[in-house]
């Protein structure tokens, strides 16, 4: 068996190794989840802190991917078969109108947005009422050229990618859920501004709204399509106070 390095990092990023052979992650609701690493096989085991309330994880490993896991009880009586069946897949369904955006920047530079700002953009471009589990990730133009290249075949950076994750079959209980990451390159999303004559602010806010309304099925693949979707970013920009984004740029965002 290949040797397992165990380490913990710091809010500041720094390591430190730890001999151990076992890892767990006590969660908020006093549910455990158990990663065991002295075995041939890596062993993941949850424990959930009552019958009624499965322990959750949602990792993030970076854009365009993402886990989940959910803990649940291994045995059920007979007679309550159905009852439970009804009940985990209660569980299972992300709640109804329930928004959960994270943010994470690769890289911030100057007139990057805080995170507020971000999730605030990525809320009011969701459709009233709409369930959301969406990551926003800040990038430097290296890291937005290879996800360009490895995912569109175009090997440059680009001002947003989107990468909705429920499209073909769903997860089970997502089918209404956007989920999906934004993927934000911070060098192309300035050099953009101040050739379109925008402010920073501004952009920043119309790439949000753009790459959230990919991630809901809306596209510009032809123009009545293109049309369409102009017209609800722009209503969408100019209630948050900023002019139309189209009035004095030459193309439309570049996303997919």
């Amino acid at each position: 068996m290949n040797k397992v390095e165990i380490y913990a990092v710091d809010a500041a990023g720094k390591r430190k190794r730890v001999k151990a052979d076992a890892l767990c992650i006590v969660l908020a609701d006093g549910s455990e989840l158990q990663i065991l690493l002295d075995g041939d096989d890596t062993l993941l085991i949850g424990t959930p802190s009552d019958d009624d309330a499965p322990a959750r994880l949602l990792l993030r490993p970076g854009a365009a991917n993402a886990v989940r896991i959910a803990v649940e009880r291994d045995e059920v009586e007979p007679a309550e078969d159905l009852l439970a069946e009804a009940e985990m897949a209660d569980l299972h369904a992300f709640p109804a109108g329930e928004v959960d955006i994270a943010v994470q920047y690769a890289v911030r530079p100057k007139g990057t947005p805080n995170k507020k700002a971000l999730r605030g953009w990525a809320e009011v471009a969701l459709e009233p009422g709409v369930a959301a589990s969406v990551t926003v990730r800040v990038v430097d133009e290296e890291e937005g050229r290879l996800l360009n290249r490895d995912y569109r075949g175009k090997d440059a950076a680009t001002n947003v990618l989107s990468f909705a994750f429920n499209e073909g079959d769903p997860m089970p209980g997502m089918d209404d859920v956007v989920m999906g990451d934004l993927v934000l390159c911070a060098p192309v999303v300035a050099r953009e501004a101040q050739e379109q004559g925008k402010s920073l602010e501004a952009h920043w806010a119309h790439l949000v709204v753009h790459g959230v309304l990919h991630l809901q099925g809306y596209d510009h693949q032809d123009e009545h399509e293109a049309e369409a979707m102009e017209t609800l970013e722009t209503a969408i920009l100019q209630g948050l106070g900023y002019p139309d984004p189209y009035l004095l740029e030459k193309g439309a965002p570049d996303a997919a």
